[in-house]
């Protein structure tokens, strides 16, 4: 659906900011302004649930010092006169609402309800703040909202299609399961493993062992070989089957609490992923950005 796929990279340009062309090739410009705070109400079609209290803290901290680098995006609301609604930027807005701000910078964009929901999913998935659940959730909503191909919607949001096919099977697992991966009890990979069989009690049964004696990803794994080749889960200790060397990857190296700290506020305030190796002492920092108009975007933002 090729109209799809256009309104939604009109959306990524109206995020980034300044002026783009509409459907009939009509000049629209964002306006920038500083409004009061409790003038924006949320958006309902946040996909985002999770918010870490600390993380908004550090974030509050940082905007008490520096106030609010990049600006919200918002949308007025039809009818309500003077009244906004939310479309990205709901962390910053959080914590700004933390550190006692009664004003916040903001881009005000009219745009339409689908608009307004492509936004504030692909915000988020291509910024990687979303859980495993909350991702495949907002996989599937573009999808059906937009009716595009995953083959489309990875073009879109920078993914391969194998990994939205992935994430979305997700979704089959039943609701304690999907839960479970949402707060972190278990990982996307121990989802995919448990997607592996189609018995739905010996599913369940394997989930309970997981979360009850803190199963690796490997061990679940294998657990899903032994009920195929046995037609029953194993008791006791979970034998192991190692992979060959070859096949076998590096973890990868955990960042100390304070640059992951620094990390998160680099992001919020730029608006992209960004990347540390090495230590506060010494290292490499990495700005990731997707298009020409958003590296001129974070060039502004570091006054380069």
């Amino acid at each position: 659906m090729a109209g799809a796929t256009g309104g939604l990279g009109r959306g990524l340009d109206a995020l980034l900011g300044g002026s783009k062309l509409d459907a009939q090739g009509n000049s629209t410009s964002v306006d920038a302004r500083q409004i009061d705070i409790d003038k924006i109400i949320a958006n309902p079609n946040q996909p985002r649930k999770e918010f870490a209290p600390e993380a908004l803290k550090d974030l509050a901290e940082s905007i008490k010092a520096k106030g609010v680098i990049q600006p919200v995006l918002v949308r007025s609301i039809a009818g309500r006169r003077d009244s906004f609604e939310l479309v990205a930027g709901e962390r910053r807005l959080r914590a700004s609402k933390l550190a006692g701000l009664t004003e916040i910078p903001v881009l005000v964009k009219e745009m339409t309800d689908l608009e307004s929901m492509a936004i504030a999913l692909i915000e988020n998935l291509q910024r990687e703040d979303l859980n495993p659940i909350e991702e495949a959730k907002g996989f599937q909503e573009l999808i059906t909202r937009f009716g595009l191909s995953q083959e489309q919607l990875a073009g879109q949001v920078g993914k391969s299609r194998s990994t939205l096919s992935n994430s979305m099977r997700l979704l089959t697992l039943a609701e304690p399961i999907q839960s479970a991966i949402g707060k972190g009890d278990i990982s996307a990979g121990h989802g995919r493993a448990l997607i592996a069989i189609a018995d739905d009690d010996a599913r369940t049964e394997l989930f309970k062992t997981v979360l009850s004696d803190g199963l690796s990803v490997r061990q679940a794994e294998s657990s899903v070989s032994f009920f195929k080749e046995h037609g029953s889960l194993p008791k006791g200790e979970v034998p192991v089957v190692a992979k060959s060397a070859s096949r076998t990857k590096k973890e990868p190296k955990q960042i100390d609490a304070e640059l992951a700290n620094v990390k998160a506020r680099l992001e919020d305030s730029l608006g992209t992923k960004v990347s540390f190796s090495g230590s506060l002492d010494k290292g490499n920092l990495t700005i990731k950005y997707s298009s020409e108009a958003e590296l001129e975007k974070i060039l502004a933002l570091l006054e380069v």
